[in-house]
């Protein structure tokens, strides 16, 4: 196998864009010239390069749909004929999506391992067993089967990383999810005395569950590589909107700004909610005249999934309105039929009197969320009608619909959103606990009211 680090030794630009207030530069990782670049094909290498060191024959990786981890992964692994499994969970509420991460490492012959968050030790040790068994020796990127053992290898990329960018910055900022690239900056920084704000903009775990992570990588790296003392963690989990995947109207005008003023393509996951949880935290602390670099840890495959979402339109046309209710109101638990529901006159009172969202696909409606912004006594909006065609179900369009809905809720001034639901749809209270959403009181001898406080 020739030399992982004689493949891959860039230093990749950091170019400049615009800003009134400080002087912003942006590290373009997502530019590394394989796999679509990205602070996982740094990563990668250190794994194969540890794997490698160590006389193993086989990587098991891990990572759900979106995993750029897992793509760089297999990439990698099949330039270099390595035999690559990858363990892979559902999301939080069991649903599985399919991107062009996934697609590319199915391509790349990567053999995925599915489960669901609850059975990832159970899932590795058998497909650990099973390599085994067939004559493999394989290397769990993470150590042991409870990931633990190899958290100061990835850190070791963006050590070296920060030999690149050391004391040019006060601020540098990034995505942090695994927190493998922040560890690697603090690390660095702490190694050559720097003095720079590292701050990491969560995109998926509460500051206090990201800051025990990172403390143990850098600690394992500490005892194993290299002592590091004097260190400070800085994570910001401000800008999570709900957890991993999930994103909000702010996220999507970050995007499409810093698309088409700088020709800079941004993910919802990562990048894109870093880059605005960054600009609204130099905002809201005042910060001006410093030097801001944006490390772009890439997702370029995640910026053409969001490109290819179905479009969310927002339906001002009563004929459109009464063609997307006829098609998707008998999907509610009891439909609109069932109700007796008049939809035309139903249909009629939405358009004129409250708000209506659809995704669209092939030019037909394939999701709504309908509601007025009206009770402006009790600040309260209220949703009447949501839901998701079946063969589009499980790909978070309920999610961002219902980010839509709170939007539009707080432009408009409403302190809460309420909500009518079966008490036997458990799935739907699920689904709305999950989003802040609170019970209320009993709307009917078979129905609740759920009601979420919005936050400013």
């Amino acid at each position: 196998m020739e030399n992982l680090f004689e493949f891959l030794q860039f230093n990749t630009p950091i170019v400049q864009i615009p800003d009134v207030d400080n002087k912003i530069y942006v590290k373009r990782d997502d530019l590394l010239p394989f796999s679509f670049g990205g602070n996982k094909v740094r990563i990668a290498l250190e794994f194969l390069n540890d794997m490698k060191r160590k006389g193993y024959d086989c990587i098991v990786g891990y990572g759900n749909a979106r995993s750029n981890l897992s793509r760089a992964l297999a990439n990698v692994c099949y330039k270099f004929h390595i035999p690559c499994h990858i363990i892979s969970p559902a999301d939080e509420d069991g649903t599985r999506i399919y991107t062009f991460n996934s697609r590319m490492a199915e391509d790349f012959q990567a053999q995925f391992h599915y489960c669901q968050k609850t059975n990832v030790k159970e899932t590795v040790e058998r497909v650990i067993a099973d390599l085994k068994s067939s004559g493999l020796n394989p290397y769990y990127i993470y150590g042991n089967s409870s990931g633990e053992g190899n958290e100061h290898i990835p850190i070791l990329a963006y050590k070296r990383v920060y030999e690149e960018i050391k004391n040019n910055y006060d601020y540098i900022f990034l995505a942090t999810g695994t927190g493998m690239t922040q560890g690697g900056l603090i690390a660095g920084r702490a190694i050559n005395n720097g003095s720079e704000s590292i701050v990491g903009i969560s995109v998926a775990r509460s500051e206090t569950h990201e800051r025990l992570v990172l403390q143990k990588a850098l600690k394992c790296f500490s005892e194993r590589v290299q002592l590091i003392e004097n260190y400070d963690i800085e994570i910001v989990d401000t800008y999570l909107c709900n957890g991993y995947g999930t994103y909000n109207q702010q996220i999507v005008n970050t995007i499409h700004q810093q698309l088409v003023s700088n020709g800079m393509p941004l993910d919802p996951t990562y990048t894109g909610k870093a880059f605005w949880g960054m600009l609204d935290y130099l905002k809201r602390r005042n910060i001006s005249n410093k030097k801001i670099l944006f490390i772009h840890t890439g997702g370029t495959p995640l910026f053409f999934d969001y490109m290819m979402e179905s479009q969310l339109i927002n339906l001002t046309d009563p004929a459109s309105v009464l063609n997307a209710v006829n098609g998707l109101g008998n999907l509610l638990v009891p439909s609109l039929t069932e109700r007796n529901v008049d939809i035309p006159q139903y249909s009629l009172k939405l358009s004129s009197k409250g708000k209506v969202w659809c995704h669209y696909a092939m030019g037909e409606p394939i999701s709504i969320i309908a509601g007025y912004f009206n009770d402006s006594e009790s600040s309260t909006a209220y949703i009447s009608i949501l839901a998701v065609a079946k063969e589009y179900q499980g790909r978070g369009l309920a999610s961002s619909l219902l980010l839509k809905f709170e939007d539009y809720a707080k432009l408009s001034g409403m302190k809460y959103i309420k909500l009518e639901v079966r008490k036997n749809n458990n799935s739907a209270q699920e689904f709305y606990h999950k989003h802040g959403f609170k019970e209320l009181y009993e709307a009917s001898y078979s129905s609740i009211y759920m009601v979420k406080e919005l936050c400013y």
